[in-house]
């Protein structure tokens, strides 16, 4: 019960001049709530310390609005914040006909920050509860890599994490579309 409640006072918060919101997610028989910041582009929004991942939307049918989404996942990746979650999301797949930014261009710009990229259509529903559930599954496998590591401090493990990275051999392919893989 607590957790809607929550969720509720989100929403008032909402209501209350507040960007934001709150959605609740059941996965692998735990449930969740992702509770999502719209932040003001004039503020520091890199400021916030209780932040789990960044969801970065940009429009397909608006270029200035990629560009933007660039930008701040330029800034992300000056920041060097491996332990936290980073989604691209293309929204209004549904306008296929004044498209000005491909799938290419998306997928390419995910793969060179190493982030997530998925297209959604919030008028259809397309792919919104994929995208949730890969936000929490993608937050999840950050906060287990990151637990794990901390365990992990033998002079081998850093050498051999150090190796891998540098000859780019990661034990699992990592693709900027599988939402649910690493």
């Amino acid at each position: 019960m607590g957790f809607l409640n929550r969720c509720q006072r989100k929403s008032r918060d909402k209501a209350n001049g507040e960007p934001g919101s709150c959605v609740s997610v059941s996965l692998d028989g735990e449930e969740s709530s992702l509770d999502f910041i719209d932040p003001d582009p004039d503020t520091d929004w890199t400021a916030e310390t209780t932040i789990d991942a960044y969801v970065t939307v940009f429009s397909i049918d608006d270029r200035p609005s990629f560009e933007r989404a660039t930008d701040i996942l330029f800034e992300l990746k000056k920041r060097n914040e491996s332990g936290i979650a980073v989604l691209l999301v293309g929204n209004k797949c549904d306008l296929v006909r004044t498209r000005t930014v491909t799938i290419e261009e998306s997928k390419s710009v995910a793969t060179m920050y190493d982030c997530k990229f998925v297209e959604t259509s919030v008028v259809l529903n397309h792919n919104v509860d994929e995208l949730l559930v890969g936000i929490l599954t993608q937050i999840r496998r950050k906060k287990h890599k990151a637990s794990a590591s901390d365990h992990d401090h033998s002079c081998y493990s850093r050498s051999k994490q150090l190796l891998n990275k540098i000859f780019k051999k990661d034990p699992m392919s990592k693709s900027c579309e599988k939402l649910y893989g690493p």
